[in-house]
């Protein structure tokens, strides 16, 4: 075989084996579209539980378990609408207040479908997967890049004035590579020698109190909750205000404003 002849196999054989991975790998539109189905309200109902958790919120069917304890309250403000039409708790969570846009976005990485008699657009719902996939693969890549922002590694600390109840929040944040990974916050009080006498996180008395007026929310839930989503969101505008909570998320997106502003 000459030269020539054995260069035209060789390209051949190259584009055809080519060809063959490209029909392999690519999904068919059919596969595609299967991505987000219809699902019928027989088959929510079995997602009922924090073990399979899926709502429907407007029209839309989530998979939200694994959000259950990364969700900023106690489980069971979740887990009652586990298996059921939850549009009314999501736009109401509580003194009419509806979840933020950051909470809206986080909604795409559980979308599974759609319910049966829904108005939808399927190419859209898919095309909101794929965002939605590629939204999380930056995250993971960029850090607080995608948020515009550029820390310096370091510990950071900011403290507040005391309060009319003589109390007073402090955080410390600790950026490493571009990253928050540990958050610290809390709210103290000091004696007239200065020495801290008091620290609200481990007053139970006061957690009751708390827990009686806010449907279950306290400074137990809720300072873990707000550290762990500016970990996540990597700014204090990405911290999402509790119900029940709303003073505490003031003094915690102030402080960490604070404290980040050195980091930069």
């Amino acid at each position: 075989m000459n030269k020539f002849a054995y260069s035209a196999l060789i390209a051949f054989v190259s584009s055809l084996l080519t060809l063959i991975a490209v029909v392999w790998v690519a999904p068919t539109v059919a596969e595609s579209d299967a991505r987000v189905r219809e699902i019928t309200l027989d088959e929510l109902a079995t997602h009922n539980s924090a073990d399979s958790c899926w709502k429907e919120i407007e029209g839309l069917v989530y998979d939200v378990t694994d959000f259950i304890d990364r969700h900023p309250t106690p489980a069971s403000v979740m887990t009652q609408w586990c298996g059921r039409p939850s549009t009314e708790g999501w736009v109401d969570k509580g003194n009419g207040r509806p979840h933020s846009q950051g909470a809206e976005a986080l909604l795409d990485d559980f979308l599974v479908g759609y319910l049966e008699g829904a108005d939808v657009d399927l190419a859209a719902l898919n095309q909101s997967i794929n965002e939605a996939a590629v939204d999380a693969s930056e995250r993971t890549a960029t850090g607080t890049e995608g948020q515009g922002v550029r820390y310096r590694d370091g510990s950071y600390y900011a403290e507040a004035e005391p309060g009319s109840r003589g109390t007073f929040g402090i955080i410390e944040i600790s950026v490493q590579g571009n990253r928050i990974v540990g958050v610290y916050f809390d709210e103290f009080a000091r004696d007239e020698d200065g020495t801290v006498n008091y620290r609200k996180s481990a007053d139970m008395n006061y957690a009751e109190r708390w827990r009686r007026v806010s449907g279950g929310v306290t400074q137990l839930s809720t300072y873990p909750a707000y550290e762990r989503m500016l970990i996540e969101q990597g700014v204090p505008e990405g911290v999402d205000a509790i119900s029940g909570a709303t003073g505490a998320h003031e003094a915690f997106v102030g402080l960490a404003a604070q404290a980040l502003s050195d980091a930069r």
